[in-house]
């Protein structure tokens, strides 16, 4: 039985985490959350309810605390009180083999109780929690406990294993295991004449206005080209008023988040697919980039940045076209020679979509993941699936 732990198990944007409780181990799985709205979908049994602040609840734990982080000795992060003994009665209760953390803070949660029962803990990070989360020391302490205790460290990029090596994560527990896709949802775009793809929430480190200069650039170039922007977020108003003010209302569609389904659906028309990532002011930066690849199993051409593990999953000049973050002038120049193009596009799509079978499906993810956990592998687990 594999415990799969994380804040919610409802958001749609982390379809990565629904990926592993699906199909990592299917009907072997518990989930432990704080929020445990929509979790029963997953037909797993759940623990919710479990709050990651921990308030201590004696008057005489909060003012020692208080001094010690005051003189910024170690506090122990993981759940106390009823809250841990429930943890700890859940992955027996079940006999969990195994605890895979979704986030580093997550992790730091749970270190103490999974300890306690000798269950193994992994975490898997994913983006802030290795960027972001490194300006704060006391978070960069907690972690420093965690990579003694954790018997892995699972990072989609080579770039987020090098933020946690420089913090003291040793090397035989870090694992680079790049997210995969499922490659059937995905088949090759049958190219319409200039139909470009966006896919990501609508917030800074996505920078989608960015991404709408560049095409405003190119567009009276291309007057047979369009955007489609899936995704929403709090800069979707920055968005709209920038698309009104280039005069692009009838060539840039806003679509808002939308079902996997739709996505897959646009991907197959695309000719072009684009995503201008930033490293944000706060020093967020993207995960993966697993719209990238899901573009590139539909042997769309992809136009981005060299952005964190961007660079690991687009082969430059071979699979798409990289540019440095925040030159709008090179994005919208990238995008032009693809479009003008359509033989290299092809070409170039081909390439994309032979690179994710070679390296990206989710069942090659999904192996190697167990194989680090111990957990069963291959044709048993395919079986259990069906």
């Amino acid at each position: 039985m594999l415990a799969i732990a994380a804040p919610s198990f409802n958001q749609p944007s982390e379809t990565f985490i629904h990926d592993h409780v699906r199909n990592l181990v299917p009907k072997q799985t518990i989930l432990i959350c704080h929020d445990g709205r929509g979790a029963d979908a997953f037909g797993c049994p759940v623990l919710a309810d479990i709050d990651p602040s921990r308030s201590p609840r004696i008057f005489g734990e909060r003012i020692v605390n208080a001094v010690l982080r005051r003189w910024r000795v170690y506090v122990d992060p993981s759940l106390r009180g009823e809250a841990g003994r429930r943890v700890k009665t859940f992955l027996k209760t079940h006999k969990a083999a195994a605890v895979l953390a979704e986030y580093g803070p997550t992790g730091c949660m749970l270190m103490g109780a999974s300890q306690q029962v000798g269950v193994p803990l992994f975490v898997h990070f994913h983006g802030y929690d290795a960027s972001v989360a490194l300006r704060q020391p006391q978070q960069v302490r907690h972690y420093r406990r965690l990579f003694k205790i954790a018997a892995g460290i699972f990072v989609p990029s080579r770039f987020l294993a090098g933020k946690l090596g420089e913090i003291g994560c040793p090397s035989e527990k870090l694992h680079v295991v790049p997210c995969g896709v499922d490659v059937s949802r995905f088949q090759p775009t049958v190219r319409e004449v200039g139909r470009t793809v966006a896919v990501g929430r609508l917030v800074e480190k996505k920078a989608p206005q960015l991404t709408i200069e560049a095409f405003a650039l190119i567009a009276h170039r291309f007057p047979e080209a369009r955007l489609d922007m899936i995704g929403d977020g709090p800069l979707r108003q920055r968005c709209a008023a920038l698309i009104d003010r280039l005069k692009l209302g009838n060539r840039v569609t806003l679509h808002g988040a939308q079902t996997s389904e739709r996505v897959a659906a646009l991907m197959q028309k695309a000719s072009l697919f684009v995503q201008h990532s930033v490293t944000a002011a706060t020093g967020d930066v993207e995960s993966f980039g697993v719209s990238l690849v899901e573009a590139m199993a539909a042997a769309v051409p992809v136009v981005a940045t060299r952005h964190n593990g961007f660079v690991d999953t687009v082969a430059h000049g071979v699979t798409g076209l990289l540019v440095a973050e925040h030159d709008v002038d090179g994005m919208a120049d990238a995008m032009a020679q693809v479009l003008a193009d359509p033989i290299r596009a092809a070409t170039m799509g081909a390439a994309g979509r032979r690179r994710v079978l070679d390296h990206f499906t989710q069942d090659q993810s999904h192996d190697r993941l167990r194989v680090i956990m111990g957990l069963p592998v291959g044709s048993s687990v395919r079986r259990a699936r069906a």
